[in-house]
């Protein structure tokens, strides 16, 4: 309860959030792959490719796909970030941010964009299940 309450509070004030770095987010927490960068972005991309209301997805860089996400209700377009970082050998972190435009707050909705995604990503199966690993973990 108390949970949902801050929640709620700081979708009043907040309309960018990054996985790993925003306070009112804890939980929305980067991913690590034990798998090269190039394994780990061919799935971020073809999970992006499938998210409703995501649209002009780009690869402006190696290992950077930006999006726009459009809200269902209203039209706003959000700006989303993915983006994998080689960590050591064999070993990459796929983070993620997800910004509104205009506003001061987003009611929650950049995390809910962020934690769907991740929920696709896991559930994306091309071939097998991909070995993730905790942030923090060795």
């Amino acid at each position: 309860m108390i949970l949902a309450l801050l929640t709620a509070c700081a979708g009043l004030t907040i309309n960018d959030v990054t996985t790993g770095e925003s306070q009112a987010y804890p939980e929305l927490r980067s991913l690590r792959f034990h798998e090269p960068p190039q394994a780990v972005f061919a799935r971020a991309e073809a999970v992006a490719l499938t998210m409703p209301g995501w649209q002009s997805c780009a690869t402006p860089e190696p290992f950077f796909l930006s999006c726009e996400a459009v809200t269902p209700k209203m039209g706003f377009i959000d700006d989303v970030s993915i983006w994998v970082v080689p960590e050591g050998p064999g070993i990459s972190v796929l983070r993620m941010r997800s910004a509104s435009r205009k506003g001061k707050g987003d009611l929650g909705a950049n995390a809910k964009r962020i934690r769907a995604y991740q929920e696709a990503f896991a559930a994306y199966r091309p071939d097998a299940p991909p070995d993730v690993v905790p942030e923090g973990a060795q």
